[in-house]
């Protein structure tokens, strides 16, 4: 067994092979592109890079074969709210074989400790919330794009190792015709009818501007939770210019109270079952594929990126305003089935205004913590599963 860090062309080819063998036979996988993996891992591509610090690291087993991967970073602007340094591991992956996953955790915390990491997080993303986050323990479907997927066995590796489950991630999905889009959109006109609110879909022309009121509603919205990670424009034009190839302004935008940013809503059209073909690697014919699916695909699964009403206007109607842009004829046919991800079990709000769409969890993430003193305290989130012991 040998491990070594990820610099060279070689070592990146190896980092990409594990997951041959993790997923050989998974009718269900379906490989992230490399390419988006390699914008990550880019400093001149991530913003995360500005203040932070990053490390990919391969396993090869004794016939020098790749056998397992691990990343492990840090954001250091991230950090500066946090009361504790907190390292981050991500993009694991280890065929069955125990020794080889504490191998990788213990080069990835060994990296992390010089780094000044008093607690780890993972599995996460070096960056966005809003991808590659958490670990998948129910729900064991095809993924969504730029959604974890990975075997059952890997949650045993996480608490092996001592690592603490911190905070749940939900996905919620249903039917559109299940959801009653028709009661919101009247609500939204009476709405309208007398308060000074409108929406604005997304608008490549005026990005800049989108991007400014976005990460004003979200910060808002957001920063009443523990360990919250603000955003920055930069980072949510970044996000929106990589999202470009297939935004779909219908089922992305912003609404506004009195001309003043008031909530956001964004989903994409899930684009993974085009790229199960082409196992990571988007080749010029792997693209030509792609294409050719995407110009002949009449549906799609819609996913949701992120949702949220500023504070000031949560009693102002800003839902239903925002469901009655979704609720267009031309979406509905489009989109069949929605699913909206990355809701937090803690985030008793956004929960309970899903209740009212007739959607269900689908599948469960959980993202682990680990203290790396002595007498640390870590303290999770409620869990879904303790709400209902408690009902």
């Amino acid at each position: 067994m040998q491990i070594q860090e990820v610099k060279s062309p070689k070592a990146w080819a190896q980092f990409f092979k594990v997951t041959q063998r993790v997923y050989q036979g998974d009718p269900n996988w379906i490989a992230p592109l490399e390419m988006d993996l390699r914008t990550i891992f880019n400093p001149e591509k991530n913003v995360a890079w500005n203040n932070g610090v990053a490390r990919c690291f391969v396993l090869l087993d004794e016939q020098g074969k790749p056998a397992g991967r691990i990343a492990a970073f840090m954001d250091r602007e991230a950090n500066k709210l946090q009361p504790h340094p907190i390292g981050g591991i991500g993009f694991f992956e280890c065929i069955p074989n125990p020794e080889y996953a504490h191998a990788l955790f213990r080069e990835a915390e060994q990296f992390l400790r010089a780094e000044g990491a008093k607690i780890i997080e993972g599995p996460v993303n070096f960056g966005e919330r809003d991808k590659y986050w958490g670990l998948l323990v129910k729900g064991f479907e095809p993924p969504l794009y730029m959604e974890n997927y990975n075997p059952a066995y890997y949650e045993a590796y996480f608490l092996q190792e001592g690592f603490i489950p911190f905070e749940q991630i939900l996905t919620y999905a249903g039917a559109s015709k299940n959801i009653p889009f028709e009661r919101l959109a009247a609500v939204a006109k009476r709405l309208k009818e007398r308060q000074p609110m409108y929406v604005e879909g997304l608008d490549y022309r005026h990005l800049d501007k989108f991007a400014n009121d976005f990460a004003e509603v979200y910060n808002a919205s957001f920063s009443v939770f523990d360990h919250f990670h603000p955003v920055s424009p930069e980072l949510v034009r970044n996000m929106m210019l990589q999202a470009k190839p297939i935004a779909d302004p219908h089922i992305a935008a912003l609404a506004y109270y009195d001309k003043k940013p008031a909530g956001f809503i964004a989903l994409y059209p899930d684009i993974n079952p085009l790229l199960k073909h082409a196992k990571g690697k988007l080749t010029p014919w792997n693209l030509l594929v792609f294409l050719a699916k995407k110009a002949f695909k009449k549906t799609y699964n819609a996913k949701g990126m992120g949702f949220g009403i500023h504070p000031e206007f949560q009693s102002k109607g800003i839902f239903a305003l925002l469901m009655e842009y979704l609720a267009s004829a031309r979406n509905k046919v489009r989109y069949p089935y929605m699913y909206l991800a990355g809701i937090r079990a803690h985030n008793y709000e956004i929960r309970s205004v899903y209740s009212k769409l007739n959607v269900e969890v689908n599948r469960v993430h959980v993202m682990f913590r680990k203290p790396l003193e002595e007498g640390l305290l870590i303290k999770p989130f409620p869990f879904m599963e303790e709400d209902e012991e408690m009902a």
